[in-house]
C-alpha cells in the first residue's frame, strides 16, 4: 500500500466530520467535501468546537488542535477535493444507488493507486463496489458514533479488494490508536447486528406496556450496560463462570451452548479456572478485576456527585 499523507472526506457530517477531525489529528491533510457552502461552513465551526473540547479536556495541547484544524480544507466540488489526495472515505447517507453512483464517479476521477473506502454501517461493499472499475482498492472503514471519541472501526473487504490494501489500512488504523476488527462482507456487520438485537427487544418491552423509555435507558446505563463497556459478553461468560451460566440454562430447560460445554468438558470454568474463552493466569485475572472494579467505584462516585443515584 502507498504511504498515505492526503486524504478525503466525502460527505463531512456527523460521522464524516469526525472521521476527518481524526486524520488531521494525527497529521493528515485532509480535504472535506459537502454539498453546499452552508453545510459545509457548518462543518468548519463543528470541527473548531470539536477541537477545543479535546484542549478543555486535555486531550490535545492547544498547538495541536490548532495545526490540526489547519491541515483541515472545505470544498463544496467532489472533482477538487479529490483531487491529489492518496485515500477517499465516503461517509453520505444509507442508500446503496447513492454510494454506488459516488464510488463510481470517485473511481473515474482518482488514479488506481488512490485507496476509497465507505463509512457504510449497513450495506455490503461488493455491492456498492460494483459499479467500480478497480473495486481492489475499495473497503469498508465503519466507524462507531462519534467517530472521534469512539475507538472502534470495523474493517471489511468486498469480494474484490485486495488484502493487502486492507492488510495496510488496519495497520494504519491501529497506528491511529483505533480499535479495528476485520469482519465478513454481511449486513450491518457485527457492531450493528448486535445494537438491532438489544434495539427489538427494548422496543418489544415498552409496546408490551413492561417498561417505559426511561427505564430501559436506566437498566441499561446503571446495568449491565456499565459492565459490558469493560467485560464484553463473553470476559463476562469466563467471570462469572461458565459452569454458572450453563447452569442458568439448565435451571430454564435449556441445553448449554455447545462452544461452553465444550469448554466445562476440558475442566475450564473461565476465570477461576484459568482459562474459559480467554486465558486467565492469576497476575492477568487480578490485574483485570482490580482495574474493573475500580473503574465501576469511579463511576458510582460520579454518579452520586451529579445526584444521579
Amino acid at each position: 500500500m502507498k504511504k498515505i499523507q492526503h486524504v478525503a472526506v466525502i460527505g463531512a457530517g456527523l460521522m464524516g466530520l469526525g472521521i476527518g477531525v481524526e486524520y488531521a489529528r494525527f497529521g493528515y491533510d485532509v480535504k472535506l467535501f459537502n454539498t453546499g457552502k452552508t453545510s459545509s461552513e457548518a462543518a468548519k465551526q463543528k470541527a473548531k468546537e470539536i477541537l477545543n473540547l479535546m484542549v478543555k479536556t486535555r486531550f490535545m495541547t492547544r498547538a495541536g488542535a490548532d495545526a490540526a484544524g489547519n491541515r483541515m480544507t472545505y470544498y463544496t466540488d467532489i472533482k477538487e477535493t479529490a483531487r491529489g489526495v492518496d485515500l477517499v472515505v465516503e461517509s453520505v447517507l444509507e442508500n446503496l444507488p447513492l454510494k454506488q453512483a459516488i464510488f463510481a464517479e470517485l473511481d473515474a476521477i482518482c488514479p488506481p493507486t488512490v485507496l476509497l473506502c465507505t463509512n457504510t454501517s449497513s450495506l455490503r461493499v461488493t455491492e456498492i463496489a460494483s459499479r467500480a472499475k478497480h473495486p481492489e482498492r475499495i473497503l469498508v472503514t465503519h466507524y462507531t458514533q462519534p467517530p472521534h471519541f469512539a475507538p472502534l472501526v470495523e474493517v471489511v473487504a468486498g469480494d474484490k479488494t485486495d488484502p493487502a490494501i486492507v492488510s495496510g489500512v488496519v495497520e494504519m488504523l491501529r497506528k491511529m490508536h483505533k480499535m479495528v476488527v476485520v469482519c465478513k462482507d454481511t449486513p450491518r456487520f457485527l457492531q450493528n447486528r448486535i445494537q438491532r438485537a438489544i434495539g427489538q427487544e427494548c422496543q418489544a418491552m415498552v409496546d408490551e406496556g413492561l417498561s417505559t423509555p426511561e427505564m430501559i435507558d436506566n437498566v441499561i446505563c446503571y446495568g449491565f450496560g456499565r459492565r459490558m463497556g469493560y467485560t464484553g459478553y463473553f470476559k463476562r461468560l469466563d467471570l462469572i463462570g461458565l459452569d454458572f451460566a450453563s447452569g442458568l440454562d439448565k435451571a430454564k430447560g435449556l441445553q448449554p451452548w455447545p462452544p461452553i460445554a465444550g469448554h466445562l468438558a476440558r475442566g475450564e470454568t473461565g476465570m477461576a479456572s484459568g482459562q474459559g474463552f480467554y486465558e486467565w493466569p492469576p497476575e492477568k485475572r487480578e490485574q483485570f478485576l482490580l482495574w474493573y472494579h475500580s473503574e465501576l467505584i469511579r463511576l458510582m462516585q460520579q454518579d452520586i456527585a451529579r445526584g444521579e443515584i
